[in-house]
């Protein structure tokens, strides 16, 4: 009951949920039973202020992103022991200020730096590789606020402060940007959340409008 704000469909079958005000992660089955609950309160290593967003690698390690002081990426094995941190509060690279999505995608970690108005790219040890790169077409990112792994190597942000979708590339280039401000068809208002199914389709949960909103790609 924390305001949760992030959610992730662990290997095994579990779904992760950072119970954001309550400084934890809570496992569910899939039948929505409660089966452990991971994370409290606190700076040190395997605490958490305001979690925020979860993903997991292929060998079942999986990573959580926290504000409020903290602003890191933790990492666990597959049995929640911890296993490293990186990032601080700050504008530098491999610093963030509130980082609110993550995705992992073959070997590297990215995480959506919401105010700092970027993506970062991390290997799995923490170690920082790059800011995604712009090009000429690609509009600046506004509060990035979540991330979500299409099926085709890309990836789709959702844009808190631009009230729109933009997808990219690995490497920053612009595949498409959907979406603008308003309460119509095609239209949002502080979009919070994303998810992408195995077909392509684009769930978006816009928040301002108090409704979820499928884009079919």
């Amino acid at each position: 009951v924390g305001k949760p704000e992030g959610i992730c469909l662990f290997l095994d079958g579990r779904i992760a949920v950072s119970d954001t005000h309550y400084h934890r992660i809570v496992f569910f089955d899939r039948a929505g039973e409660v089966l452990s609950m991971h994370g409290e309160y606190g700076s040190e290593l395997g605490q958490f202020i305001y979690t925020s967003a979860i993903t997991q690698d292929q060998a079942g390690n999986y990573y959580v992103c926290e504000y409020g002081g903290n602003d890191r990426v933790q990492k666990f094995n597959v049995e929640g022991k911890w296993l490293a941190e990186f990032g601080s509060f700050g504008t530098d690279d491999g610093q963030f200020q509130r980082p609110r999505g993550v995705v992992w995608n073959s070997g590297l970690l990215y995480v959506a730096d919401a105010i700092n108005n970027r993506i970062q790219v991390f290997r799995e040890d923490g170690r920082f590789v790059r800011v995604l790169s712009s090009d000429a077409a690609r509009p600046r990112l506004h509060y990035p606020y979540d991330l979500a792994g299409g099926s085709d190597d890309d990836l789709f942000a959702i844009e808190y402060g631009g009230n729109r979708v933009t997808r990219l590339d690995l490497h920053g280039n612009t595949l498409g940007v959907y979406g603008s401000t308003g309460h119509g068809v095609g239209e949002f208002s502080t979009p919070w959340g994303l998810a992408v199914d195995s077909d392509g389709r684009i769930v978006v949960a816009d928040t301002g409008n108090r409704r979820l909103v499928e884009l079919q790609r």
